[in-house]
């Protein structure tokens, strides 16, 4: 295949993953799979080369290092009872050793068009995804859940892509600007129809983000426009949210001791002590994460997670899990700060701090890893942050030009 069919199936592929992730369910997880096979073959045939650089490493090792202690303590706490489960569990760890392969593929020719494909296909992700939620509310009386079939990993899908697409209100276009502006809204909705309150803080921190890291686009509010603009769409979201906010009432009421309590937080509290009394008693390398269902169906709970990752992964695997959890989390900060190329730099520093920032925020009420769109949405960002290539490391067969210096730079 010639670099220009790379080049646009890359741009297509990226464009499908963040355009299409609220309506066609598991897309992005195919194409995670896909691409990780197919690019484990073209390298071993040598169709492109395997250009990886030293910013690689801290993505990379980090993911590395998440799956060995899972793996270790899966493995020191083997159980022939649950031997089924614990290879289901090796088998979702995979992408987290195999998705750097994806990297050479994407770095055939220039990135910033990748970066900008995924950026735009984000705006797009709520503006799709709204018809069928507000079908689902309004006709069905369900919570919203996209194409997902559950309305959680729906939300967190909808709330990352929506924090996305306001990258695409500082391009120099006035009609970019306003996709971008309209993917956000349509988003932060999608996350409302859920009624998955867990996730709500996420755009309102993206924005916040987008503000500090490009100054200039807050001064362009300076003005009446700016103010109608910003009036409109908030009084859309509180409109639909009040219309929506059964549970966020409910848990307001909870958490102020009202009579109307929420059973699911009072599920979440006695599943968070129940896990620390767990953690006390086996604090390095925990109990395996193929006996959590068993550990929680002890105190009559049919969840598969204590409905927090932290406190998930510390009953899988310690707190030595807990460390290379929390190091992965953050890893592609340092990637971005580590790579010497400056192409779209600020933007993906912007998703490089919204990951943790997301992930910290949903995890802490809902699971964190082991399900496949929340996996596949951490790796594919992981995967958008890092791919910009330095120039010192292009390594180009003999007839092949690379695109270098021509890349945007923000």
């Amino acid at each position: 295949m010639k670099l220009p069919s790379m080049q646009r199936n890359n741009v297509v592929c990226l464009a499908m993953v963040s355009g299409a992730a609220g309506i066609a369910g598991s897309i992005i997880t195919i194409l995670l799979a896909v691409s990780m096979v197919w690019a484990l073959v073209s390298l071993a045939l040598k169709r492109f080369p395997a250009r990886f650089q030293r910013s690689d490493l801290y993505i990379v090792g980090p993911a590395l290092l998440y799956a060995a202690a899972i793996i270790l303590a899966a493995g020191i706490n083997y159980d022939p009872a649950t031997a089924e489960r614990l290879l289901s569990r090796g088998v979702a760890l995979l992408p987290f050793i195999f998705f750097p392969l994806v990297l050479p593929r994407l770095r055939v020719a220039s990135t910033s068009a990748l970066i900008d494909a995924f950026i735009f296909g984000a705006a797009l992700c709520g503006i799709l995804a709204l018809p069928v939620a507000a079908v689902q509310v309004e006709y069905l009386g369900i919570r919203a859940f996209g194409g997902m079939g559950n309305a959680l990993p729906f939300s967190m899908v909808c709330s990352m892509m929506a924090s996305v697409s306001l990258l695409n209100t500082v391009s120099p276009r006035p009609r970019r600007q306003a996709l971008g502006w309209a993917g956000f809204v349509a988003g932060i909705l999608c996350v409302l129809l859920s009624q998955s309150r867990g996730v709500l803080p996420i755009p309102a921190i993206a924005l916040v983000m987008l503000f500090v890291l490009f100054p200039q686009k807050l001064r362009r509010f300076y003005n009446w426009k700016g103010v109608v603009l910003l009036a409109i769409g908030a009084v859309v979201v509180v409109a639909m949210g009040f219309k929506h906010s059964q549970r966020l009432i409910e848990m307001l009421g909870y958490f102020s001791n009202d009579t109307g309590a929420d059973e699911s937080y009072s599920a979440r509290i006695a599943l968070w002590k129940y896990a620390s009394g767990l953690i006390a008693e086996s604090p390095w390398l925990g109990y395996g994460v193929q006996n959590r269902s068993e550990l929680i169906e002890k105190i009559g709970y049919g969840y598969t997670h204590f409905h927090n990752g932290f406190l998930s992964v510390t009953v899988d695997a310690g707190l030595v899990g807990l460390f290379a959890t929390l190091l992965m989390l953050f890893s592609p900060v340092l990637n971005v700060l580590r790579n010497p190329t400056t192409v779209a730099r600020r933007k993906r520093l912007f998703m490089a701090l919204l990951l943790p920032g997301g992930y910290v925020i949903a995890g802490s009420t809902n699971i964190l890893f082991f399900q496949d769109i929340y996996d596949s949405v951490f790796l594919w960002f992981m995967l958008i942050v890092a791919m910009p290539l330095s120039q010192k490391v292009i390594l180009l067969p003999p007839g092949r030009v690379a695109a270098g210096p021509g890349d945007e730079t923000d």
